[in-house]
């Protein structure tokens, strides 16, 4: 019996055998021919890899299906083929050369600090490893598992999850990936337990045995003995029965122990709205961060986008909506995919968005749908969002497309220089002010996600949290709190007590912090 700690990220209790997704060894047996050979090799291999990527994604939809196109559109972009380009012509192996390129382009996104972008590396290597794995004629390996297993990797790929029959992942163990990776997202809207971090090693001494993953102690237990699994079982049976009968905390009123109220939103993306009917089942009062990259990624038509919205709101069931408009200004966005890059940045992707929210927005009830818009350092940025709102209320009129043309509109804080501004913004036009936390103590406290994360409660970002209260309170504008990582669900009463009342969170986290903050006293 071994036992290894990591990061629960996914919530559950399970057993059952453990198989490792093993990516083997690369490149025993290369031989490296002409340029002009490897070149044409390469060439071969990309197109066998969009076709192996079309097919999976007309199978798939969500944000499996962006992840698809993300992966396609990194294998059609000039910049990443010129790199593997010159390397070859360099006297590289082609193999040799998309290895390279996958160390380069993954690195990049692993130090941008969008956590959607920055989640992208994943991508990046899952994408380079189809066309490797083709290089050196290895056939797609494709996951298929034979009885109900427990996955264990040191790093999961978006693909090792795709096409699996429900029931058949019990549950998933992970030596690296993050709380914020696709195959945390993945676990937790599939409703099955995850530890991640658990370490080096730990996937090869799972495989083959049986072992329990244990997110309620951060534990995978391999070879467990016959008494625990007899607690297990009696566990599990107790959270069988608990999870057959209401939570009654979704039905129980927001407030503290001394009365205090509070309200509870989601966060959720628009390449999955049912997730929005999920989250407000469990008990949110809206949804206050709705992700949108997908929209770029997947280069929607404004039609389109009024569409993917519209749905978005009927799966809110006419509760308010948060819409975060694609990070196109970010200076994060230069060490992206060249192509994806490009299309965030021209203003016809804002115009274009802006205006397919307007018009959207004729199918929500009166103010429920707002507009957040990220990485606003000062207010002539401020000013430049609300300069574009007004072309677009122009344009639409113009058209005589009906829309509406006083959406709300609020300032996503997620650095020290737009919070000290605040007061100013709300000056300039700002309905409401949502905090992101994570990143604002990321840069508050200079510190890298890879470094030991900094408690959020940390004294000076409580201290600019209260002053952007102050400056809100004293405007009659709401503030918010978003960004909140699952590490630091305890540290919300600290913020309870500096005057926020408004925090959002994924849906998976909604009763457990309502729990904490119930239990608080003011």
């Amino acid at each position: 019996m071994q036992t290894f700690q990591g990061l629960a990220v996914s919530d559950g209790l399970t057993v059952g055998p453990v198989v490792r997704i093993d990516r083997g060894a690369a490149g025993l047996h290369r031989i490296v021919c002409d340029p002009f050979r490897e070149r044409a090799l390469y060439e071969a291999a990309i197109v066998l890899a969009k076709d192996e990527l079309n097919r999976l994604q007309q199978h798939a939809c969500g944000q499996d299906a962006d992840i698809l196109m993300f992966q396609i559109a990194l294998l059609e972009d000039e910049s990443f083929t010129n790199e593997i380009g010159d390397y070859i012509a360099a006297g590289a192996g082609s193999a040799a050369a998309v290895e390279r390129a996958e160390q380069i382009f993954a690195g990049r996104l692993k130090n941008v600090d969008d956590d959607y972008i920055r989640e992208r590396s994943v991508d990046v290597c899952d994408a380079c490893r189809r066309v490797v794995d083709i290089l050196d004629g290895r056939p797609s390996r494709r996951l298929h598992l034979t009885e109900p297993s427990i996955l264990a990797a040191e790093l999961f790929y978006p693909s090792d999850l795709f096409g699996q029959a429900p029931g058949m992942i019990l549950g998933l163990a992970s030596e690296t990936d993050s709380e914020t990776s696709h195959a945390a997202i993945m676990a937790r809207s599939m409703g099955i337990p995850a530890v991640f971090q658990l370490g080096k090693g730990v996937a090869a001494a799972a495989a083959g045995c049986r072992a329990v993953v244990d997110a309620e102690h951060a534990q995978l237990i391999i070879d467990p003995t016959a008494a625990q699994l007899r607690q297990v079982k009696a566990r599990r049976q107790e959270l069988q029965n608990s999870n057959a009968l209401p939570d009654p905390l979704a039905a129980a009123p927001c407030r503290t122990r001394d009365g205090t109220p509070f309200v509870l939103l989601a966060s959720a993306a628009c390449a999955a709205p049912e997730a929005i009917q999920r989250a407000i089942q469990a008990g949110a009062s809206g949804i206050g961060l709705l992700r949108t990259e997908s929209v770029v990624i997947k280069e929607l038509t404004e039609a389109q986008q009024v569409e993917a919205y519209k749905t978005c709101i009927k799966n809110s069931g006419g509760k308010p909506i948060t819409v975060r408009t694609c990070d196109w200004a970010a200076d994060d966005c230069g060490q992206w995919m060249d192509g994806v890059q490009t299309r965030m940045e021209e203003e016809t992707t804002a115009l274009t968005q802006l205006s397919a929210l307007m018009q959207a927005a004729v199918e929500a009830p009166e103010g429920a749908l707002q507009v957040l818009f990220p990485m606003i350092p000062d207010v002539d940025a401020w000013r430049t969002r609300m300069d574009q709102m007004k072309r677009c209320n122009e344009s639409l009129k113009e058209k005589g497309l009906p829309f509406c043309g006083n959406l709300p509109v609020g300032c996503l804080i997620e650095i020290p220089a737009a919070a000290l501004m605040a007061g100013e913004i709300i000056d300039a036009g700002a309905d409401f002010l949502a905090v992101d936390l994570d990143d604002l103590v990321q840069y508050t406290c200079g510190v890298s996600r890879r470094e030991k994360p900094t408690p959020a409660d940390n004294p000076a970002v409580l201290r600019l949290v209260q002053d952007m209260m102050h400056a809100a309170q004293t405007r009659g504008v709401p503030l918010y709190l978003c960004g909140i990582m699952q590490k630091d669900l305890e540290t919300m009463p600290a913020f309870m007590r500096i005057g926020v009342r408004n925090f959002c969170v994924e849906s998976v986290h909604i009763n457990t912090l309502k729990s904490i903050l119930m239990q608080t006293e003011l």
